[in-house]
């Protein structure tokens, strides 16, 4: 599934970049989506954390259905990097009133989720 993930995530960015709303991208939109993508590197970190700890036998385990309950570190970077290009591409894609809805609540729920790991002790680990 995770591969199939990748593969659709890849064109699906290549295509939105034909999209009209693609060429209205302006300055802040790439700073709210940098934004958006250090606190997803962030919780990619974190989700590591929980897949090295998960296959040590260790505390922590994922929540996340799609990654399943003790994913493997392979499984976690994959995910990421896909659920990061398609951020992108549906960033991209929407027009701009929309894609600050987007990325600004994508990133509220992402500081949320790091905040939530940091509380039960998860490092940020690569």
């Amino acid at each position: 599934m995770l591969k199939h993930l990748f593969s659709i995530s890849l064109l699906f960015v290549s295509l939105t970049a034909l999209s009209p709303a693609a060429q209205a991208w302006t300055e802040k939109d790439s700073l709210w989506e940098a934004a958006y993508l250090a606190t997803h590197i962030a919780d990619w970190g974190q989700t590591r954390s929980i897949a090295n700890s998960c296959a040590k036998g260790g505390q922590y385990y994922e929540t996340n259905p799609i990654l399943g309950k003790c994913p493997s570190v392979q499984m976690v970077n994959t995910y990421f990097v896909s659920t990061a290009l398609l951020h992108v591409g549906v960033a991209q894609m929407l027009p701009s009133k929309y894609r600050r809805w987007f990325q600004t609540g994508t990133l509220a729920l992402q500081l949320n989720v790091i905040s939530s790991n940091k509380n039960i002790g998860l490092k940020i680990s690569f």
